[in-house]
Formats: C-alpha cells, structure tokens, sequence
C-alpha cells in the first residue's frame, strides 16, 4: 500500500529516522531537567559538555519548551486554574528576579 505525501513533508522513512533524533533530544531534556532538581551539578556539568560538544543545545532547549508547556498544561487542573494567572501571583515577581540576577551576575547573593 502506498501513501501520497503532501508537498513538503518527509517520507515516512525518513521521519522515523528522523523521529529517534527527536527521542534523543527529550530524553536529554528530562536528564537536564532530574540533575538540575536534584542539585547535581557534576551530571548537569557532564550533560551541558555532551550537548554543547554534540551541536545540540537548541534542539534540547526546545525540548525542554515543549516539556514545560506540557508541565504548565497538565499542572493548569491541580493548579485550580490558568498556570499564567498562577506565576503572576507567585512570590517571585519580575523586579525581585531581575534584582536576583544582576546580584548573581556581580558575584554576590541576593
């Protein structure tokens, strides 16, 4: 059985082959995301050098988009509502993060 593929899409060959990239590219996203909870900054060092070295930190970066969207969507019912809503409500407001920032970027904590 043959499938038409519409103009400017990839065959579906070459989108399984390329689907394993997109596997990769999530799994390093959740590994990021565990050692940066977990506060081990070794696998987290480890892990920037592997995707850095690999020309690979947009792609896990968006990855870890997609990942936070999905989060921000699942969380919205536990949530009791609009996750947007949600972080503007939060303790950490835009001026107390900048200020956090440029503390860091100086040397020093806020």
């Amino acid at each position: 059985m043959s499938i038409e593929q519409p103009d400017g899409l990839p065959s579906v060959d070459d989108f399984r082959s390329r689907a394993g990239h997109v596997d990769r590219e999530f799994a390093d996203a959740r590994r990021y995301l565990s050692a940066l909870c977990d506060d081990d900054n070794h696998s987290l060092g480890e892990l920037m050098t592997e995707i850095h070295r690999s020309g690979r930190a947009m792609q896990v970066l968006a990855a870890m988009a997609v990942l936070a969207l999905d989060f921000a969507n699942l969380s919205a019912d536990r949530l009791g509502g609009d996750v947007q809503t949600w972080l503007d409500q939060s303790e950490m407001t835009p001026d107390r993060a900048d200020a956090e920032r440029r503390q860091n970027e100086l040397g020093g904590e806020a």
